[in-house]
């Protein structure tokens, strides 16, 4: 059994929250869970929509087609007539909002006029119920079980008093009177299963990712899509040893996050591309400090201010280059929400060991879309690496910068008996002392790149999502996996593979051989016009893929578009 379900509306009538509570009820029921939303760059008003796709099958990504949409005014009818067909229920209130719905006729969707607002007030005396209206509704036209629904709205309300959830579910048993009265169900009754999974965002799952893996200290200005990661660690800095710190821009963020992690704590900020374009500076800071960090970055599409709440991937050759100089670096690109909690665990081991920057490049669509997802454990313990030994020898013979096979050198704290260093921006010799010598320099730089053979071995290897041997092999990094996999489900067996990168730097160069010599016709799927990973994989393997399929305008890709294109070119 599978759910498409949309809500769409102006920004202020409780778009996302409606949107969250139609999926913890699926949720509920066992079901997986997928949430995606759209909204325009406005604090009120404009365009909204959030979307859920629910099913008791491996759920990933939205789809067009919409079993039941919520419209809350006539224009959510009118823009997405693309999305609705005579399988389609649509729920309206167009005596109130005084238009008339058999202009819309040719969809063969059937239309509904029902007083959502009317029922809000009667039960609650003003319309702010109309969401849980419009729910109740759809519990029943979806065939879902109404006493899951009610515990969704008690939870929702409870902090909120007594009396509000009351109100709440007095109109909720109205609505769902109403409902069984005068509305079909097109959905069979949905069976329960046990619930075994949570329901987060990319950004939730970044931000549990990073307790999980020892944060103890987060600074960041908030910037979409990016600003979530903010929101939940500092809704969490009271039960963790944590700080959280919302500071005054992108530059003291990023600085702030150095001068924690030289004292000897795990240290991370975040922002969206644009607010790490302020941060470029201190990453060369920190590469030449060899000062631990983590940095995660959420895509939008630029330049400049571009679209500040639409999703792209065009950011993938600016984070890889990022800072001046030659920075040694990480740059993992989880897709799914679980990929995006065990890679920013990860971050903090790798960048702790190897005294690197590890970036957790992301986008809108992953970080701001809600998943199901199996719980993780709750408890984690954590090793600390690459620290001096204490105490340290007394004839100060400590050098913070030794150079080592392995490209990294313990490090001492700041108080550390006999672990005194001098850590600025210059090049420097073992000590830390500045030096233009030309042979220490070249020993230095050498140093440094070690330390990306060092790591290699413990990145995320690439992961072959479908059959070993396929007609079509589609290559993609980032969120690009979560439509992708939806491709490979609905396209015949055999047909379509993909190869998934959830580390891109260093390049895993083995690992794509391995696969690129199996795949009859490769296919690079990726959200920016000039083929950004295609670029890179030529550069490091030499192999040039011929065919892509690229989108840029700012919306994620749809499994029903890719598919067409896929059989378009087998044609």
């Amino acid at each position: 059994m599978s759910l498409h379900w949309k809500v769409a509306g102006r920004a202020g009538e409780g778009i996302d929250v409606t949107g969250m509570m139609f999926g913890k009820t699926c949720l509920r029921h066992g079901m997986n869970v997928f949430g995606y939303r759209e909204y325009p760059s406005l604090i009120r008003g404009g365009h909204n929509t959030n979307q859920i796709h629910a099913s008791f099958e491996p759920v990933t990504c939205q789809q067009k087609h919409i079993d039941l949409l919520v419209a809350l005014n006539e224009e959510s009818i009118s823009l997405h007539l693309d999305e609705i067909d005579e399988k389609s229920v649509v729920l309206c209130e167009a005596t109130q909002d005084g238009y008339d719905v058999s202009k819309y006729a040719s969809t063969g969707a059937k239309f509904f006029d029902v007083p959502m607002t009317n029922i809000s007030r009667e039960e609650t005396g003003h319309f702010l119920s109309q969401n849980v209206v419009s729910l109740a509704m759809s519990v029943w036209i979806l065939g879902l079980d109404i006493e899951i629904f009610r515990q969704v709205v008690t939870d929702q309300f409870k902090e909120k008093g007594d009396k509000i959830v009351e109100m709440n579910l007095r109109a909720l048993d109205h609505a769902y009177t109403y409902a069984k009265e005068k509305l079909p169900q097109i959905k069979p009754i949905a069976e329960k299963r046990p619930n075994t999974q949570i329901f987060l965002s990319g950004n939730n799952a970044v931000a549990i990712g990073a307790v999980a893996g020892g944060v103890q200290y987060f600074a960041a200005y908030p910037m979409t899509p990016a600003s979530e990661i903010l929101h939940t660690l500092a809704s969490l800095q009271g039960k963790y040893p944590l700080v959280v710190k919302h500071v005054e821009d992108e530059i003291s963020a990023m600085n702030q996050a150095i001068g924690a992690a030289y004292t000897g704590v795990r240290a991370m900020t975040s922002s969206a591309t644009g607010g790490y374009a302020l941060m470029v500076e201190a990453t060369s800071l920190a590469a030449v400090m060899e000062t631990p960090l983590v940095v995660a970055v959420g895509q939008r599409p630029g330049p400049a201010t571009g679209l500040p709440t639409w999703t792209c991937q065009s950011d993938l050759q600016f984070i890889l280059h990022a800072g001046h100089g030659e920075v040694p670096k990480v740059v993992l690109t989880p897709g799914s929400a679980q990929e995006h909690f065990e890679l920013t665990r990860l971050a903090f081991y790798l960048a702790e060991r190897y005294h690197l920057i590890v970036f957790v490049l992301s986008d809108k669509f992953s970080l701001e879309s809600y998943m199901s997802m199996p719980q993780p454990q709750l408890k984690y313990e954590n090793e600390r690496y690459s620290f001096a030994q204490d105490p340290l020898p007394e004839d100060d013979s400590y050098r913070r910068f030794e150079i080592t096979e392995e490209g990294y050198s313990p490090r001492s704290v700041p108080g550390q008996a006999h672990g005194l260093s001098i850590t600025n921006s210059y090049e420097h010799d073992e000590f830390g002392y500045a030096t233009e010598d030309a042979e220490m320099t070249k020993q230095m730089n050498e140093k440094r790149q070690r330390k990306l053979v060092s790591v290699k071995p413990e990145l995320p290897p690439l992961e072959l999502i479908g059959p070993e041997q396929a007609e079509l092999t589609l290559v993609c990094w980032g969120s690009t996996r979560l439509v992708l996999e939806d491709v490979v489900r609905r396209m015949p067996e055999g047909v379509v593979n993909v190869i998934h990168f959830p580390c891109v730097w260093p390049f895993p160069t083995e690992g794509f051989f391995q696969y690129a010599q199996h795949a009859e016709k490769l296919i690079c799927v990726e959200g920016n016009a000039t083929g950004q990973l295609q670029q890179l994989i030529r550069q490091e393997t030499g192999i040039q893929i011929h065919h892509h399929i690229h989108r840029y305008d700012g919306r994620p890709f749809y499994a029903e578009e890719i598919i067409k294109e896929l059989e378009e070119l087998r044609e």
